[in-house]
């Protein structure tokens, strides 16, 4: 049973943490990305660019939750069946 919790801790800490960090920026910069669209759209009066803009920023919000979550499973798990 160590060795398997030294292969989990492992997975954790070199797949998993780097993984939902890369995610969470890319979604971050999604989120950003809408914001910027949208505010350059309301300046220019477009408003069917306003609503791509709002969409991108709740699909940048729901990736980031989508992350988040998915690590907290992983982490639950890990903690329920491989932590001593």
């Amino acid at each position: 049973m160590e060795n398997l919790n030294d292969v989990g801790s492992a997975l954790f800490d070199q797949i998993v943490n780097p993984a939902v960090l890369i995610f969470s920026a890319a979604s971050f910069v999604w989120f950003l990305y809408g914001v910027l669209n949208f505010f350059i759209a309301k300046f220019k009066e477009k408003p069917e660019e306003m609503e791509a803009g709002k969409r991108h920023m709740l699909w940048g919000l729901v990736g980031v939750f989508l992350i988040y979550s998915a690590s907290g499973l992983f982490s639950f798990f890990y903690n329920l069946f491989l932590q001593k």
